[in-house]
């Protein structure tokens, strides 16, 4: 018998069945989809009804009537109030199942791509692995972390499970200095976010607070060293960059390569190294300054290198010449290329190594690939990001 759909505040029993991508499991009641934080595929839960929509609900849960087996006790104290991590609460084994699970279904329901082979999952420590992070502030009450859930309100921390040790030294010597600051003092009264990495080198602050330095950044990635500085985007998990580079440009050469959305130079670099030719080309000034600083200070003569947004060089590029690349790379942001696919397509690269940090985008742009004559030979999941439900992907593709 049908039943009558719940409403705000009604208590209901469900079933998880899967993880969604934005780390919320998924039950059904009586066909309507249900959004539940905090639990885990598998489980039978008493849980209440927080919003609903048309198609869908949120609920919080009451009570686990039945948990997981992979359900576990979140390492840290600050699980579930801050909004740094998702996760927590699975284990580890289920959260790379449930990552290759958000891969898989952008692809067949975005992508319209029903990929036949194993995804797999490359992985590192799943703690201790976080090398950059964005510190928030709030100097008249002296708390500093992150953000709490949906929320801009910070979750004091005093420690953080998933930071490096470097970084969590450095997050209680931030701590001790907006402690012992004058809430006058216009650099902490004023400061509301503090970026913090850590490379060889060093940690480095930005902005310097009191005896909190900001220094020259640098790290060694498969044989090149890459300076860079907190406020500039560098992958936050230096213990799989070498995978990384390793599944993107790994086993390619030729005679000329072009990477899009090139940052500091992180591929840009290692494509010099197997190809004769190489062309780097990153929109944001800051961060290219860096990517021609680190090409310089690796000797890396046959790189040109161009400050531009990517569309815009592409189209440029294709008007000037008729030349096509035995490889193009491409790492956008978490918006995807959309705009940049058409002429990708126009400039017919050999070979094409798209590194994503969204699997949704990642598969509405792989579809307009295949529609334009690529065929995908390999989709590679990496764990960057441990204890939340980001996952970065590597889809290798060739011209058919």
């Amino acid at each position: 018998m049908k039943q009558n759909p719940p409403n705000v505040g009604d208590i209901i029993e469900v079933t998880t069945d899967r993880l969604a991508f934005g780390g919320e499991a998924v039950a059904r009641h009586d066909g309507l989809a249900i959004f539940v934080p905090l639990a885990v595929p598998g489980e039978r839960l008493q849980v209440r009804i927080t919003e609903r929509k048309k198609n869908y609900a949120r609920a919080a849960i009451e009570n686990v009537i039945e948990s997981s087996p992979d359900r576990r006790d979140p390492p840290c104290r600050y699980f579930g109030d801050c909004g740094g991590c998702h996760l927590q609460h699975m284990s580890y084994e289920s959260q790379l199942s449930s990552k290759v699970g958000f891969v898989r279904d952008a692809l067949e329901r975005i992508g319209l791509i029903n990929w036949p082979e194993e995804i797999p999952i490359r992985h590192a420590a799943e703690f201790s692995y976080r090398g950059r992070a964005k510190f928030k502030i709030d100097s008249k009450t002296g708390r500093v972390g992150f953000n709490r859930i949906a929320s801009n309100s910070i979750c004091d921390v005093v420690s953080c499970p998933i930071l490096i040790p470097e970084l969590d030294a450095a997050l209680s010597l931030l701590r001790a200095a907006v402690a012992g600051a004058n809430v006058n003092e216009q650099v902490v009264a004023g400061l509301r976010q503090i970026d913090v990495a850590a490379g060889e080198t060093g940690v480095s602050f930005a902005p310097a607070v009191s005896d909190l330095a900001s220094i020259p950044l640098s790290q060694t990635v498969s044989g090149a060293v890459y300076g860079f500085d907190p406020s500039t985007f560098f992958q936050s998990n230096p213990a799989l960059l070498d995978v990384l580079i390793e599944e993107a440009v790994g086993g390619s050469s030729g005679e000329f390569a072009i990477d899009l959305y090139a940052g500091v130079g992180l591929f840009t670099i290692q494509l010099a190294r197997r190809f004769k030719r190489v062309i780097g080309v990153e929109a944001d000034r800051k961060t290219a300054k860096h990517a021609i600083a680190n090409i310089g200070a690796n000797n890396a003569a046959n790189i040109e290198f161009c400050t531009s947004p990517a569309d815009s060089w592409l189209k440029a590029f294709i008007a000037g010449t008729s030349q096509s690349p035995d490889l193009l790379v491409l790492d956008p942001p978490r918006t995807g290329a959309a705009q940049t696919i058409a002429f990708i397509i126009e400039l017919s690269p050999r070979s094409i190594s798209y590194v994503s940090c969204d699997p949704a985008t990642l598969a509405r742009d792989l579809r307009a690939l295949v529609a334009g004559g690529y065929t995908i030979s390999r989709i590679t999941a990496i764990d960057l990001f441990p204890q939340t439900y980001h996952v970065e992907t590597v889809a290798l593709l060739n011209r058919r």
